[in-house]
């Protein structure tokens, strides 16, 4: 809840600020950044150490991170500070899916991943409907829209340090694997990798900016932005909840690809079209079909390699994924400031389609 409706206003706060485009790229990157440079020694640490302690450190920095952000109007304390919450934030996405593979048999996980997907997904929709509600509510103390959005900021802040509750209760049995790095699975790790890095330098070209979209081209006032997004998860939880099935009777891959290919035209529609209407549909189908895939593609990745380069794979994958869209969101800011939202989404699409050809290429005969 905290970090979804968080990510959905930051952009918000920063245009208030005064900042372009060019420079919220810069800010997305540099918090891309520190999670690239952090994620494989944190795989190293998830091979040595549980994951409880980790993350009960690391959960509290990457608030008092996003506090700095928000209390401060100094775009070099904000670009640091993003840096600092990339480094702390990667612990939680590096460490689940080799967690899941420890503790779930070869038939759960693809229910597994999706459910915890899912979950995921649902509280981001109740982050993003108060995303949408409490800046109104605090707006009516009286307070402009820089502090609305600041306060409220700050509230999704506190709701992300709760996670060390949860967090407190996770169990894990001593871990035997040591801080040694023997790389058992070389080649299919490298072809893992290539696609998700595509794939994050089309997405960080135009999905950072997505938020932004609405608000420049069609006006549309934040608690409405943040309906769109709360729809948006509903339909990806769907989504996501009818892949394990399909992925059943079809394989992981033909799933991924298929939902993928799909997803492509609705880029271009969002690229092109000047109805809101059409644009809420092509957001909300695009969001659901692409994002179905992404738990699928891990469950696959974690039963491809070795059990000891579980946690070194799922870091590569975050890594080639955020690299990419640290890179290109600075591209992609450039770009709508300079020229307008066209170009990015129809570049996006391209390098989705080249991802979805070379995954099916890869791996369409692995199942």
């Amino acid at each position: 809840m905290g970090f979804s409706g968080f990510m959905l206003l930051f952009n918000l706060y920063l245009k208030e600020l005064g900042f372009g485009e060019g420079s919220i790229g810069n800010i997305i990157s540099a918090t891309t950044l520190g999670t690239v440079l952090v994620a494989i020694p944190a795989s190293f640490l998830l091979r040595k150490f549980a994951i409880k302690p980790l993350l009960l450190i690391a959960t509290p920095i990457a608030v008092f991170s996003y506090l700095i952000q928000v209390t401060t109007v100094q775009y070099e304390m904000i670009l640091a500070s993003g840096f600092t919450a990339g480094m702390a934030a990667v612990f939680s996405r590096v460490a689940a899916a080799p967690f899941f593979m420890r503790n779930s048999t070869p038939k759960e996980r693809p229910y597994l991943f999706s459910m915890q997907f899912a979950l995921m997904l649902f509280a981001g929709i109740i982050g993003n409907t108060l995303s949408g509600f409490l800046p109104g509510l605090i707006e009516k103390e009286g307070l402009v829209s820089y502090l609305t959005y600041r306060y409220t900021l700050l509230i999704f802040s506190g709701l992300v340090l709760s996670a060390i509750i949860p967090i407190s209760f996770i169990q894990q049995k001593p871990l035997r694997s040591t801080m040694k790095m023997k790389i058992q699975s070389g080649r299919t790790i490298a072809n893992l990798f290539l696609p998700n890095l595509i794939v994050g330098v089309g997405a960080g070209l135009s999905i950072p900016f997505l938020n932004l979209y609405f608000k420049d081209i069609f006006n549309t006032p934040a608690h409405m932005i943040g309906i769109f997004y709360s729809l948006q998860q509903l339909l990806m939880i769907v989504g996501l909840l009818i892949a394990p099935v399909i992925a059943e009777r079809i394989g992981k891959i033909r799933t991924v690809v298929i939902s993928q290919m799909i997803s492509i035209p609705f880029l271009i529609i969002l690229g092109t079209t000047q109805h809101l209407i059409l644009a809420v549909l092509a957001f909300l189908a695009r969001a659901a079909l692409m994002n179905m895939a992404q738990p699928l593609y891990t469950n696959f990745a974690m039963e491809k390699v070795h059990h000891e380069d579980q946690p070194l794979t799922n870091a590569l994958l975050t890594i080639a994924f955020t690299a990419g869209w640290g890179v290109s969101a600075n591209l992609g800011g450039y770009l709508i400031e300079h020229f307008n939202y066209t170009y990015p989404f129809i570049t996006t699409s391209i390098f989705y389609l080249i991802s979805t050809a070379i995954t099916f290429c890869l791996f369409r005969k692995e199942e």
